[in-house]
């Protein structure tokens, strides 16, 4: 049976030649935007090099090291031992790390600059982290024009430009890859021509409006934009354009970058995206149109009311509370009163059937009545 190669084969086959040896492509766009999941907290001032920038991280707290994903963080710990050892990735420079996550403000944010020894940039994007406010920042794409972590992209990417008066590379994996597109596109004029390239990996999309924007339109034909053949994650929203790549992976662990197949200096490319990946695109899509901005922010805000209730700050502090979480998100559910429950309903029932005709008469009376 052939061997499925990911990034760490292809670190295996090029990680002894330079970048003037081997030029940047799109496996070391996906790899630099993995390595945003890593704390780079350790680089406090200055340029580190990426060696020893790892060799601080595997000096951290394992709780602190492997904060992120759980799903991929073991692996992304392990590619960036690797790449340290590298001659084309261990002398990298580090630079700017950021780190924002507020409750209050409902953002996730992290970005930090490389500087390649092929004297360019490359700004990578977190995706979204393990905490409940991160997804629900991503889950505000659906009803909000410019959510915090795109508003501070587009000011972290402006500060670098003034910064460094060099060519830029973008990117990101998840929301990531969003927030490239989304700074990029929002970049003064006098730096936005020093873009080289802006690397989506599987990440969601936007709306409608911004798709057709004369700044969006200015960098389009930079975008390299990668979504599994099953992909979930990355038909979120709309989108414009993107390459379709396979995965060792089925389903909605496809989104895991790990699982993405590589041959040489380029990902392993399909025709046509899966027929479950398919369906869920036309559910997808389908919910958009069946629920207007309103409906949507409603329906999230209500879920994510009901998700907190659990005092659960992560996805594996919802995980390790399981009984006591369903509890609490029960007695919020009760304690919401009919009318928001009902408009709960009201919203999956659309997400679902994208129809309000299978809704009992009473539920559409009392979604009707005015507050007293």
């Amino acid at each position: 049976m052939e061997k499925k190669s990911n990034v760490f084969d292809y670190i295996e086959w090029r990680g002894d030649l330079s970048f003037q040896q081997s030029e940047f492509n799109e496996i070391d766009g996906l790899i630099l935007s993995i390595f945003a999941y890593l704390d780079f907290s350790c680089v406090k001032k200055g340029i580190a090099f990426l060696k020893d920038a790892v060799r601080q991280i595997n000096m951290m707290p394992v709780e602190q090291k492997f904060d992120g994903p759980g799903i991929i963080m073991k692996d992304v710990v392990a590619l960036a031992n690797i790449a340290a050892n590298s001659e084309r990735y261990k002398e990298i420079g580090v630079f700017n790390f950021v780190d924002i996550t507020d409750e209050k403000l409902e953002i996730q944010f992290a970005a930090v600059t490389f500087l390649l020894p092929d004297t360019t940039a490359f700004l990578s994007f977190r995706g979204t982290d393990n905490t409940l406010v991160g997804w629900k920042e991503d889950l505000n794409m659906c009803f909000i024009d410019g959510i915090p972590s795109q508003l501070e992209a587009a000011k972290y990417v402006e500060a670098i430009a003034q910064e460094i008066d060099i060519s830029l590379r973008l990117g990101g994996h998840s929301k990531g890859g969003n927030l490239a597109i989304w700074a990029s596109a929002h970049l003064s004029a006098e730096h936005k021509k020093r873009i080289i390239n802006i690397y989506s990996n599987d990440a969601p999309g936007f709306n409608k409006n911004f798709l057709e924007a004369p700044y969006y339109l200015e960098i389009r034909e930079k975008i390299r934009s990668f979504v599994p053949e099953s992909s979930i994650v990355g038909v979120l929203m709309e989108h414009d354009t993107y390459m379709t790549i396979r995965s060792s992976s089925q389903s909605v662990l496809q989104h895991n970058p790990f699982s993405w197949l590589v041959s040489g200096k380029s990902f392993i490319y399909d025709n046509s995206r899966t027929l479950s990946g398919k369906q869920f695109d036309k559910i997808i899509n389908s919910w958009i149109k069946a629920m207007s901005v309103d409906e949507r922010e409603e329906l999230i805000e209500n879920i994510y009311d009901i998700i907190t209730s659990s005092d659960a700050k992560t996805l594996e502090d919802f995980d390790k509370t399981k009984i006591k979480s369903l509890i609490s998100m029960s007695r919020t559910f009760r304690e919401m009163g009919l009318k928001k429950q009902a408009q709960l309903i009201f919203s999956l029932s659309k997400i679902l059937f994208n129809s309000d005709i299978l809704l009992n008469n009473n539920l559409k009376d009392i979604l009707l009545e005015t507050s007293n």
